[in-house]
């Protein structure tokens, strides 16, 4: 059993190095917020995502095209709300330099759906994480700021726009390369 599981690891190796697609799945956390009322830090509602996202690597693997979808929720809700906060599809771009396990990142979270409908459309996502390559996969840790490109008033009465609102993340997950 243990040569099958051996020659397994072996022959995929080659093929993880010449991939073409890509399939990451991980969780973040929504590490701190900052808008009106001032800055939220994750310990206030521990805000946490599970995230999927579909890569297209181009030749030599320098650039993906990633199309990422991720599910927000709140392990504890604020009184009155909902545990969930929404869904959100995020397309966007990996730049990777040769030889490096390091990458840049840029998205543009969609939010299509929310619990309370108190959020905004469109935000501008950029990122920087690192690869630990292993023999099937790569575990990834990744931080990413977002800032609002649409405004929006909420129905609390503040305010939404890229001055005044901006959240900060930090993931992790695995990255497979088919």
């Amino acid at each position: 059993m243990k040569k099958l599981v051996l020659a397994a690891a072996l022959l995929a190796a080659p093929l993880a190095a010449r991939a073409d697609v890509g399939l990451r799945l991980g969780l973040e956390a929504n590490v701190a917020t900052h808008d009106d009322a001032g800055t939220h830090w994750i310990s206030d509602n521990w805000p946490f995502a599970g995230n999927v996202m579909l890569s297209y690597w181009t030749p030599g693997s320098y650039l993906s095209f990633d199309l990422e979808l991720a599910e927000q929720f709140f392990l504890n809700a604020p009184a009155g709300a909902s545990s969930r906060i929404g869904t959100v599809v995020r397309p966007g771009v990996r730049l990777t330099p040769p030889l490096l396990p390091i990458y840049i990142r840029g998205a543009l979270p969609i939010n299509v759906e929310t619990a309370t409908g108190s959020r905004e459309l469109l935000d501008a996502r950029l990122g920087v994480g690192v690869n630990i390559p292993l023999v099937l996969f790569k575990v990834y840790l990744e931080a990413d700021a977002d800032f609002p490109l649409t405004s929006k008033d909420t129905g609390t009465g503040s305010h939404i726009s890229a001055f005044n609102y901006q959240a900060f993340y930090v993931g992790g997950g695995l990255d497979f390369r088919f």
